[in-house]
């Protein structure tokens, strides 16, 4: 992963757990089916793709409720939790607040974590490299070299419904809902796929970025949270080395 820089803040994490990544984080079957899966993933890219990556057990974790858009359980039910309680401090320190680089229509309350709170930066992007690039490794062969994360909020007073929108700086969208059953409505529409309705919280919504248009279905009571990790990422042979060398939770 490439170096972010980051800007001063005074927050300090509440729950410090949750800035040492650890394989509680994750879902456990999730946990399992990636740690069975790497033994494949390092023959193939050993093999410089001469062997057959074949169906891999993570796999059985991964659903594809619309056409080329993909779901799996990845945070565990006490990650979310603690990432909850954390995000009721995180309110009293910074504002929701749209990135106005973006036109109206697009822009969605936010708070960037690599901005304000790099320290739950850099842990959520240590999930990124352990258990979301072996998966993009299974569906698309395609491994995450650097990104951004955020906290978004949607709710019918600041943005109850998204417009039709690609994620134009990504190679990779993924959106994990936070708070799902504590507001009403919602999920996501991907042009002429489908719907996909709010999935369980800690789950994971991803596909690729800059195919895939799509917007935020209508809130009408309640706040949305989601995390939603925008992911630069290369061909798995461009990154091989730092691939076979990454540290996994």
């Amino acid at each position: 992963m490439q170096a972010v820089e980051t800007t001063n803040t005074t927050y300090k994490v509440k729950n410090l757990l949750l800035t040492q990544p650890s394989d509680w984080f994750i879902e456990n079957k999730t946990f399992q089916a990636v740690k069975k899966s790497q033994l494949n993933i390092v023959r193939f890219l050993k093999s410089q793709g001469q062997e057959d990556l074949g169906k891999l057990p993570l796999h059985s974790v991964i659903n594809e409720p619309v056409k080329d858009v993909y779901t799996a359980p990845i945070f565990s039910e006490i990650f979310c939790d603690i990432f909850k309680d954390e995000l009721q401090n995180i309110k009293k320190h910074f504002n929701f607040e749209p990135n106005t680089e973006e036109d109206t229509l697009r822009q969605i309350p936010e708070i960037v974590l690599q901005e304000h709170i790099p320290d739950l930066y850099f842990s959520l992007m240590s999930v990124v490299s352990s258990i979301f690039n072996p998966i993009f490794m299974g569906l698309w062969g395609r491994v995450v070299t650097d990104g951004g994360v955020q906290i978004a909020n949607y709710n019918i007073k600041n943005k109850q419904q998204g417009a039709w929108h690609h994620d134009a700086s990504a190679d990779i969208s993924v959106v994990v809902p936070l708070n799902t059953g504590g507001y009403e409505g919602g999920g996501t529409e991907f042009q002429d796929r489908g719907i996909v309705e709010p999935l369980p919280t800690g789950s994971a919504l991803m596909f690729p970025s800059f195919t895939h248009m799509h917007r935020g279905l209508p809130v009408q009571s309640g706040d949305r949270y989601l995390l939603v990790f925008w992911l630069i990422s290369r061909p798995c042979w461009e990154d091989k080395k730092n691939y076979l060398e990454m540290n996994f939770i």
